[in-house]
């Protein structure tokens, strides 16, 4: 039986989406590391988005299953880390297709627009009155 090439490591990879962004990891930039050793025991490092990732459970059963196709293969070392900060700017830059993001006009600095949240966890507080009074009542701007 002959060892399994990382080439053919990544293209089982490549059938593995991501369960929350529906796109292959691969082109993901998640897997971090391939290693395979003269026995066929492949190591793989997957990087997830956030460290208390909800759906880390079917993320390692897919890349396990998906590896196991390879031919040649004898077993999976998985090992699940997170991604740095700038690695997740570049993810978020291939989701965007490098579009930039869009701006929020009230948060730029020196804008006199000021948002206020009206809030409670009950009704019939009054949210709507004083949300009204803030808006008839508030000094005019010209």
């Amino acid at each position: 039986m002959s060892t399994p090439t990382v080439d053919q490591i990544t293209a089982a990879l490549a059938r593995v989406n991501d369960p929350e962004i529906k796109r292959p990891i691969t082109e993901l930039n998640m897997v971090d590391s391939v290693t395979i050793s003269d026995g066929g025991e492949v190591a793989v490092t997957v990087l997830l988005t956030v460290a208390g990732c909800p759906l880390k459970d079917t993320i390692t059963r897919d890349v396990t299953a998906a590896v196991n196709t390879v031919p040649g293969v004898t077993g999976v070392d998985l090992t699940l880390g997170v991604m740095t900060p700038e690695q997740r700017g570049g993810l978020k830059e291939v989701l965007s297709g490098g579009k930039a993001e869009r701006e929020i006009p009230f948060a730029q600095p020196g804008s006199l627009t000021k948002v206020y949240a009206i809030a409670s966890g009950k009704g019939g507080v009054g949210k709507s009155s004083v949300t009204v009074n803030l808006r008839w009542r508030w000094p005019s701007r010209g």
